[in-house]
């Protein structure tokens, strides 16, 4: 009489195949998730560079050109910051009490009207650092406005291209300026 000797369970090699397949469909999932974050942060950058060109074409508009900081004292991304909240006026010199500002508020997390300006720090254009430290302590950031990678978006006034008006765009994923990582660019 024969008798067999089958154990119950899994063989090494079916637990492998499920391990395998497991892995596949993680794999799958992750890619896919990856993909859509990716082109979540592309289109919110897009959005952002558009309310912040709109921002510099009203303050045009209210002003008669566009933020600049002609002494060159504020970085790009300080002085479009500065102007668009009220804090440059059309010469590019501090603004205290700041004026009606032209920024959309979608761009940060906080209302500026709720600014008391008792609180600002009387400083000259010459030392903006307490403005500066004012306004980090107040925003809790730097002052500038940041893509969804964490890179300061690019202010130009005057353009580097030689065209007229102002250029705004994220320098993408990768955060690098240069011909060969513009291509990630979100203008």
């Amino acid at each position: 009489m024969k008798t067999e000797n089958r154990r119950n369970g899994f063989t090494l090699m079916e637990l492998l195949v499920v391990v395998l397949i497991i892995g596949i469909l993680l794999g799958f999932i992750f890619g896919a998730t990856s993909y859509v974050m990716d082109n979540q942060a592309r289109k919110r950058a897009k959005v952002d560079v558009e309310l912040l060109i709109a921002s510099v074409v009203d303050y045009k508009a209210r002003h008669g050109d566009y933020p600049q900081c002609p002494e060159g004292i504020c970085t790009q991304g300080e002085c479009l910051f500065l102007s668009l909240a009220g804090f440059h006026n059309e010469k590019g010199g501090l603004q205290i009490p700041p004026y009606k500002p032209t920024l959309n508020p979608s761009l940060v997390e906080y209302e500026l009207p709720d600014f008391d300006p008792a609180t600002i720090p009387q400083a000259s254009h010459g030392d903006k650092q307490a403005l500066l430290v004012w306004f980090a302590q107040v925003l809790g950031k730097d002052v500038a406005f940041r893509d969804p990678w964490g890179n300061e978006y690019v202010y130009e006034f005057p353009r580097e291209d030689g065209r007229p008006g102002a250029r705004i765009y994220s320098l993408g994923p990768d955060g690098l300026e240069g011909e060969e990582s513009d291509a990630d660019n979100i203008e």
